[in-house]
């Protein structure tokens, strides 16, 4: 019994430390994902919010991008790239926020797993609105 308590402790303290230190993709802290349509697009695992610079409010994305910086847990990997980690596991999230045709983009995606149960959706409106530029 004991050797099974022993096995099952190595396995969990594997698991954190691959999670926390396996290495993220870099090509996906310049990529720009889609869909480009203006929006808010729910994916597998991703959201992206879309969203026409003639809609915003001035300094509009300089407030988002100080919303998350302010995020626990949140590091800046580059030009307007980040990763944010859970606070358990320590899983990490990729935030890219870019302006292209006219449009302010912002997408977080997980990179562990296949799905987010709504954390990436949530965090980013909460971000959205924290700036003001929230429905």
């Amino acid at each position: 019994m004991k050797w099974v308590l022993v096995v099952l402790v190595c396995a969990v303290a594997g698991f954190a430390a691959w999670v926390r230190l396996a290495p993220l993709p870099e090509a996906r802290m310049v990529a720009e994902p889609g869909p480009d349509a203006p929006g808010r697009h729910r994916g597998e695992g991703d959201y992206k919010v879309v969203i026409p610079l003639a809609e915003l409010p001035e300094g509009a994305q300089e407030r988002l991008e100080a919303e998350i910086a302010r995020t626990p847990r949140a590091r800046p990997k580059g030009e307007g790239a980040w990763v944010v980690r859970s606070a358990l596991w320590g899983f990490p999230d990729i935030v890219r926020l870019w302006q292209v045709d006219g449009a302010l983009h912002l997408h977080s995606g997980l990179v562990i797993g296949k799905s987010d149960m709504g954390v990436n959706a949530k965090r980013v409106d909460g971000w959205l609105e924290r700036a003001g530029i929230g429905e």
